[in-house]
């Protein structure tokens, strides 16, 4: 009888045990996870950041080249990446990087963003 409510009580508890290590080991998952950066990238054809545009965004280590036509301002928000217009259509050129978040009045043929 003592051995039953002995293997009884093991076995109750063993659930509990078994979910603890889990739930420590999705802790340091959790916080183990960072994110490297974010980049919102927009393109207007006006020279303040206004007329027509178009978005694109790059997160946590990515990489894009595009090139653009008949625009004459950029806009970025997001942190942790570099913005680079260019003055050709294929990231070459002569070049112009975003130091922070903002509007820039800047004529460009591409954009390249890295995260």
């Amino acid at each position: 009888m003592q051995f039953t409510n002995n293997l009884l009580a093991l076995l109750t508890l063993l659930p509990l045990t078994l979910a603890a290590p889990e739930s420590q080991l999705e802790a340091k998952f959790e916080s183990g996870v960072s994110i490297l950066g974010t980049a919102v990238v927009t393109t207007y054809s006006g020279d303040a950041c206004n007329g027509s545009n178009e978005q694109v965004t790059v997160t946590n280590g990515g990489y894009r080249c595009f090139a653009v036509s008949n625009k004459r301002s950029i806009g970025y928000s997001g942190s942790g990446c570099t913005v680079t217009t260019w003055s050709g259509n294929n990231c070459r050129g002569s070049s112009f990087v975003a130091t922070r978040a903002g509007c820039y009045s800047v004529l460009y043929g591409s954009v390249s963003i890295q995260c």
